[in-house]
């Protein structure tokens, strides 16, 4: 069954006077846009009811797919079966519809395999094969569990943190390790590794009088270490910086602090490689801005490897635009006037792709001349500009490929 998404339709004037999506949100809004943003598909003309888009329900662990699990009223009389649904984010082509008694499911980032959570029981398909590759049942309650990468399943317990690999037969999945007792009372919303699973990182965040305060457990498998920072996303990823002669393992992380104002990091991990400098450690100060009665925060960093940026996106739609050898933060813009929730690199285009509240799947992109010029305004980030401007060049290069 085919959907036919509509030509994605550029955003105009927002619902608010202040801020138009898309717009700077700092300094003269008459500059160039540094991002596009687009609506790819709209939910509900695939049926999906607008109180059917949550956090629990809508998953997407890649941009190549969105897998929704929804009710309807034929379904809700007929064995409390829910629909799942699973589609292009880009064109709204459906290469899955079915039925299921699970209570959550989840895709493979990058294969055509389903994982499905049904109480303490898992169970993972070939979509293409509908082979049965693995089922296990755990002990104790799963509160959190995603993808880890195409071959891990994690779960999270109370207690601890679990790994389901999926070819070991059926094996039952192994603990990894405990968590951290000043996680206990949090909402668990997170879990990264880095590519090689050295380093994990639990992210949970911890209502406190008018404020979420975010609080991550970071996790070194060799050295069976646990350290906590305060951050509300984290992050994983391999990048070659400018003056290194090999790539390195870096965490970026988003934090926001007391009152409006926050902090981006990117951490260069161990161990040491020859050839390159001494591990880094940037950051920058950014501000957050609050609507009325609302607090916002970080709740996912999609890293560009081939631009060299990374973007931290907020509950409440704002988008800051990052730079990975320096942690800078280059530019904002309000991207969603609604609760954003589901988040992806976009591996086409080096932006995002994300679910909102609304059940808008919106694609946003980096406008090359509206952002160097974001750049190259702020006297201490003209360095950058340069080679910002080569990555982008290269990059649609690349994706023309050979003349």
């Amino acid at each position: 069954m085919n959907f036919e998404s509509p030509f994605p339709v550029e955003f105009g004037d927002g619902g608010m006077e202040k801020l138009r999506l898309g717009d700077p949100v700092e300094g003269n809004r008459e500059k160039t846009s540094p991002v596009t943003i687009s609506e790819l598909i709209q939910l509900s003309h695939i049926g999906v009811s607008p109180d059917q888009v949550t956090w629990s329900r809508v998953t997407m662990t890649s941009d190549r797919w969105i897998c929704i699990r929804h009710d309807n009223k034929e379904d809700a009389c007929n064995n409390k079966k829910a629909t799942v649904t699973v589609l292009n984010p880009r064109d709204g082509v459906i290469s899955f519809a079915g039925t299921t008694t699970a209570d959550s499911v989840q895709m493979n980032p990058y294969q055509p395999i389903i994982a499905l959570k049904a109480g303490l029981r898992f169970e993972v398909f070939n979509l293409e094969t509908k082979v049965l590759i693995s089922q296990t049942k755990m002990v104790d309650s799963v509160i959190y569990w995603t993808w880890l990468n195409s071959d891990v399943v994690s779960m999270v317990t109370e207690t601890a943190v679990y790994h389901w690999d999926l070819w070991q037969g059926d094996s039952p999945p192994d603990r990894v390790f405990t968590r951290h007792s000043r996680l206990a009372f949090s909402e668990i919303v997170s879990y990264k590794s880095d590519p090689s699973l050295k380093w994990l990182a639990l992210t949970g965040l911890i209502p406190e009088h008018d404020r979420i305060s975010g609080l991550t457990q970071l996790y070194n498998v060799e050295e069976d270490i646990t350290q906590c920072i305060s951050s509300h996303s984290v992050t994983f990823s391999q990048y070659h910086f400018m003056e290194n002669v090999l790539s390195s393992t870096v965490m970026c992380v988003a934090s926001r602090d007391l009152q409006d104002h926050g902090k981006t990091y990117v951490i260069e991990l161990g161990p040491y490689k020859q050839g390159n400098f001494a591990p880094r450690s940037s950051y920058d100060h950014i501000q957050y801005y609050d609507d009325t009665d609302r607090y916002d925060f970080p709740v996912s960093i999609q890293v560009s490897t081939e631009y060299g940026l990374f973007y931290v996106v907020t509950k409440y739609g704002y988008m800051y635009v990052c730079d990975m050898e320096t942690a800078a933060c280059l530019c904002i813009s309000r991207v969603s006037h609604c609760v954003v929730f589901c988040l992806a690199l976009n591996s086409k285009t080096q932006g995002i792709i994300g679910v909102n509240r609304d059940g808008q799947v919106l694609t946003v992109n980096i406008k090359k001349d509206g952002f160097l010029t974001c750049v190259r305004e702020t006297g201490r980030k003209k360095s950058q500009a340069k080679r910002l401007e080569k990555a982008m060049t290269n990059h649609s290069k690349d994706r023309e490929g050979p003349s």
